[in-house]
């Protein structure tokens, strides 16, 4: 007897065409229950914060924002790190949760607008937009039986100067510009005393230092020969000129900035220094009766290591050692740790 043919409903289910609006087998659980992946609320930040942006661009557009409104908005970015932590946190858990987010990223973004609108017309906001004002001061601090001192000067992108007094019964002596707050403190313990000068400025600064007031905007530090001094600088983006011919140094450290430096060294000093290098020139003037050891970080910029040094060890183009003639024999002998970073080194 011939088998029977296999009806249709015992076919591989498989095997049967999938009609429109019938869910594909993978799609299928095991009760026949179909399966639809979660789908993320969609984020509004970006569309709100497009719009709030071109709301701005068209009212700058027509003269409606003064320059006071943009300095205050400025002031206020920080808004929008707010709008878009809003829409990380609730807006993309659901609809609901976008909806809320996108009523209060309305709200700032709103708010930001209105400010920058009406900000010459609220006194604080006004405040609020000047730039800090540069002070000019005259600081200073007695030698007074002072031998030793550690002194930290943190510069600002000013020019700066730094020089040995003449004549003078001070130890610190310095005429300085700035922004914000000047940090002038002393910390004396019998002949040694701790010097700190430096500068605090709160948020960001506004516009340059007016023509007028150019001559005067920058640091001029003038120190004791007459004691014993460890020094830790740390330039800016303002070219620094360190003259240390005539002072005593004990110990160096030099945070080099972006505008550049020369620094002569001193004259009757043995000590060991650090020069952390940036992208500003450094030149390093070497007095003819001192002995000079450097160990160099090779960086990106180019080396010039003078005709009195001479190469001992390493690779020039990584850690090298280089030392002067009759190093070891000098009777003031300096030694140097330079990374070098991606300006040009001189020693001369």
């Amino acid at each position: 007897m011939s088998e029977r043919p296999e009806s249709d409903t015992q076919r591989d289910k498989s095997a049967q065409p999938i009609r429109p609006g019938d869910t594909p087998p993978a799609a299928r659980t095991s009760n026949n229950r179909a399966f639809v992946p979660r789908r993320r609320a969609p984020s509004l930040f970006w569309p709100i914060a497009l719009i709030g942006i071109g709301v701005l661009l068209l009212l700058s557009n027509m003269g409606l924002i003064p320059a006071t409104g943009w300095a205050v908005l400025w002031r206020l970015w920080p808004i929008a790190l707010i709008a878009l932590g809003l829409d990380v946190l609730i807006g993309r858990r659901s609809i609901a949760g976008a909806i809320a987010s996108g009523v209060l990223i309305l709200v700032l973004v709103g708010t930001a607008i209105g400010v920058t609108l009406f900000a010459e017309q609220i006194p604080l906001l006004v405040d609020l937009a000047k730039a800090p004002v540069v002070q000019y001061e005259h600081v200073e601090y007695p030698l007074d039986g002072i031998e030793r001192a550690d002194i930290i000067i943190d510069l600002t992108s000013m020019p700066s100067t730094l020089y040995a007094l003449d004549d003078s019964g001070n130890l610190v002596e310095a005429d300085v510009a700035y922004r914000g707050d000047l940090i002038f403190s002393t910390q004396p313990a019998g002949d040694h005393v701790h010097v700190t000068l430096d500068s605090v400025q709160q948020g960001f600064s506004y516009g340059a230092v007016s023509s007028s007031a150019d001559a005067r905007a920058k640091w001029d530090v003038g120190l004791s020969p007459n004691a014993a001094l460890s020094l830790d600088l740390d330039a800016s983006s303002g070219y620094c000129d360190f003259d240390l011919s005539e002072l005593t140094i004990t110990e160096l450290f030099i945070d080099a900035g972006s505008g550049g430096m020369t620094l002569a060294l001193p004259e009757s000093s043995s000590f060991t220094g650090e020069i952390d290098g940036s992208s500003g020139a450094i030149t390093i003037e070497l007095p003819d009766n001192v002995g000079l050891k450097v160990e160099l970080e090779d960086g990106s910029g180019r080396f010039s290591p003078g005709e009195r040094l001479n190469f001992v060890s390493g690779d020039t183009d990584d850690h090298s050692v280089w030392e002067t003639g009759g190093y070891r024999s000098a009777d003031y002998k300096i030694e140097l740790f330079i990374d070098q970073g991606s300006g040009r080194l001189t020693i001369q």
